[in-house]
């Protein structure tokens, strides 16, 4: 008997709690992409983080690197001038070895 009237009132509740329902979904399907977001960015600060500090360290390790490359050049030019001479007298023995290098003549059977 009273189902004339409460069947609009039915139909109007159910249609807003559809209505309710579609927009917790949206807000779930929302809430998942931000979270899904924070996280990539968190990702990608850690990342940068860690890139940071490579880039340190290499920046810290400049300085020794030219001091050790420095201090190679230094023995290396010590060496050339050591070693000079050295060549020098080697050439000057080369060249009395080929003046007085007997030559042997074959025989002829």
């Amino acid at each position: 008997m009273l189902d004339f009237l409460t069947q609009p009132i039915r139909w109007v509740l159910g249609q807003g709690e559809r209505d309710v329902v579609e927009a917790v979904r949206d807000t779930r399907d929302l809430e998942s992409n931000v979270l899904d977001a924070v996280q990539a960015i968190e990702h990608a600060t850690t990342s940068i983080e860690q890139h940071v500090e490579v880039i340190e360290t290499l920046a810290t390790s400049i300085d020794p690197l030219r001091a050790s490359v420095d201090r190679l050049s230094s023995t290396l030019q010590e060496l050339v001038t050591l070693l000079g001479p050295l060549a020098g007298a080697e050439h000057e023995m080369e060249r009395m070895g080929r003046f007085f290098h007997r030559r042997r003549h074959e025989e002829r059977p």
